[in-house]
């Protein structure tokens, strides 16, 4: 190897190490901590979470799947909300359960059972429970929690997939707010508002359930996950999905949808 070639050698080498230096360097500030503006942009974060599926005045068509030790079942629902404080699920499918309507306003929350042609309030204490059988509670169903009203939360790591910086952030209740999980570990697509998983923790700090979203669409002109599973940590193979098979936005209600007198006739 010539003088002159041995030096072109060496020098392209030391570039090419460089490059790699600088590659690196960048991946671990891009990774790692938050920086101030992620911290100030973690609220409306929170916020398009809460607000993804959902607007103002809306409804959508879900199907529920539940697979528990004892049984499967499939139920079809229809949901509709109206703001923060009012929401309505009805079961169209099975037969058994049709006409079966949850209504929330405000902070009380109703079951209306065609069955036995009767509507019982579910008392606070039964927010954490199962939703007609399922790993949802009825909490869940009536999205009477709110990430960006009821929680603090922090962000404890970032990180770069692609394009895409992807947070992990704990979220504890707010002082004074009644809500059923003592913290909420969520990972979310900052960008796009889209979460990939939540974990959930009792009032002991024990891991109760995880909710995974998954199968991106547009739906209702969103993009959107059109899936959510939830597994619970201490019933292994069983679990809960629900799929979104339509969303609609902008919906008018008249003044007396959202109201105990009309869960009947839904």
């Amino acid at each position: 190897m010539t003088g002159l070639l041995r030096r072109y050698v060496t020098t392209l080498i030391a570039v090419i190490c460089g490059a790699v230096l600088i590659a690196a360097s960048e991946i671990a500030l891009a990774d790692g901590k938050p920086t101030k503006a992620d911290i100030a942009e973690l609220g409306k974060v929170l916020d398009g979470v809460d607000n993804l599926w959902f607007s103002a005045k809306s409804s959508a068509d879900m199907t529920m799947s539940v697979k528990t030790s004892h049984y499967d079942r499939t139920l079809k629902l229809t949901y509709w909300t109206s703001g923060a404080d009012k929401a309505v699920v009805k079961i169209n499918y099975p037969p058994s359960e049709k006409g079966t309507v949850t209504l929330r306003l405000g902070s009380d929350m109703y079951n209306y059972l065609p069955n036995v042609d009767k509507t019982v309030k579910v008392s606070a204490a039964l927010r954490s429970a199962s939703w007609m059988g399922s790993h949802f509670s009825n909490e869940d169903l009536v999205h009477s929690a709110y990430l960006a009203r009821d929680y603090d939360g922090t962000i404890v790591e970032t990180k770069k997939k692609g394009s895409a910086n992807i947070w992990t952030v704990d979220l504890v209740p707010k002082k004074g707010t009644a809500v059923v999980w003592s913290k909420i570990r969520m990972i979310v697509e900052k960008e796009r508002r889209i979460p990939q998983s939540q974990i959930f923790y009792d009032e002991r700090g024990t891991k109760v359930r995880t909710l995974s979203f998954s199968d991106l669409k547009k739906i209702g002109g969103k993009m959107v996950p059109s899936k959510i599973l939830v597994t619970p940590a201490d019933l292994p193979g069983e679990h809960t999905e629900m799929v979104y098979e339509a969303i609609r936005h902008g919906v008018k209600f008249d003044s007396g949808f959202f109201s105990l007198e009309r869960l009947k006739s839904l």
